[in-house]
């Protein structure tokens, strides 16, 4: 019986006689192709109620032991602005916990992610669907509601960690230049945190959000001085169906422009609740994406009361796209 008989894909298992044997075996089959095995995903796009629009997400939901460079490494070869993997939950109550990648590095919370993989469970949930799920993200557990019907499809609704503010916007023309408008444009913005750090920027109308255009040195100048991961700029506007029209820019995480940004619309809620002095209820109807022929609709809803933000939530649909399969 030959060597190669006894090669188990993905288990690595050898029966060797000799060591001239296992010598021969791992030039024949190095190590990385000896080890190697497929991992499926699903991919959905988030914040669309239809295929090809909104934010791409893969989600990995049986990945088995990872280390995080082959998380990362699997982000990167992917390319969106994020990829999930589902494990099992540690704690009782808790339906998943979920790590979050960037094509650059893992992240800790994030919107799109969130709501993308609560679809999957949802979707691969044996029995009665859970209305509500509990998922254990590195920033803290994520409450996740469920709405609608299979016929009109469903809202995924998450419960965001409420804002923190840091500091006001520190140079409007440098903060214009890394997007690429003018100084002039700019009203105002801050530091928002809500588990990632945003730097909110309001231009002066949606035309010019429309054509701004990253400026890397600029963006990355921006990013350090404030410590943000990325820049929001958005304006408001007059519509019956938005009154937000918004851009996310985060290249020092490898996302030159994210097409919908659940984590930074509800940051942006805690930002205009603050200006606004704190009122009852602020609802947002977010546009992101249209630049990048990814439109995406987004509904920040913040509840305050006596001067703080008592309660953010975001929301938005999700469409299976397809499936797929890597080999590690």
């Amino acid at each position: 019986m030959r060597i190669q008989d006894f090669f188990i894909s993905g288990a690595a298992i050898f029966l060797l006689t000799s060591g001239k044997a296992a010598e021969w075996a791992f030039k024949q089959y190095p190590r990385g192709h000896i080890m190697s095995r497929k991992l499926s995903y699903e991919h959905v796009d988030v914040f669309t109620d239809k295929p090809y629009s909104g934010n791409q997400l893969a989600v990995f939901h049986t990945p088995g032991k990872l280390t995080k460079p082959q998380m990362q490494n699997i982000a990167r070869e992917m390319n969106f602005s994020e990829t999930t993997f589902i494990y099992p939950a540690r704690a009782s109550g808790v339906d998943a916990k979920v790590r979050i990648f960037t094509p650059g590095d893992e992240v800790p919370f994030a919107g799109h992610p969130t709501l993308g993989t609560a679809y999957v469970l949802y979707k691969r949930a044996r029995g009665k669907k859970p209305l509500n799920m509990v998922i254990e993200l590195n920033a803290g557990l994520i409450e996740v509601e469920v709405s609608g019907s299979q016929k009109k499809g469903h809202t995924f609704t998450m419960n965001q960690p409420l804002p923190e503010f840091g500091t006001a916007l520190q140079n409007r023309g440098q903060a214009a230049r890394a997007v690429g408008i003018g100084g002039f444009e700019v009203i105002g913005g801050g530091v928002v945190s809500n588990g990632l750090d945003f730097l909110i920027v309001e231009a002066k109308d949606s035309e010019v959000v429309s054509r701004a255009k990253l400026n890397m040195e600029e963006a990355s100048n921006v990013a350090a001085r404030h410590k943000v991961m990325g820049i929001y700029l958005f304006a408001r506007v007059e519509s019956r169906k938005i009154n937000i029209h918004a851009r996310f820019f985060a290249p020092e995480v490898g996302v030159f422009e994210d097409p919908a940004t659940g984590s930074a619309a509800g940051a942006l809620g805690g930002y205009l609740a603050r200006i606004l002095k704190f009122p009852p209820e602020l609802k947002l109807n977010i546009e992101q994406g249209r630049e990048m022929g990814r439109p995406s609709l987004l509904h920040a809803h913040v509840k305050c009361d006596r001067g703080l933000v008592q309660n953010v939530k975001v929301s938005g649909r999700v469409v299976s796209v397809g499936e797929g399969v890597v080999t590690i």
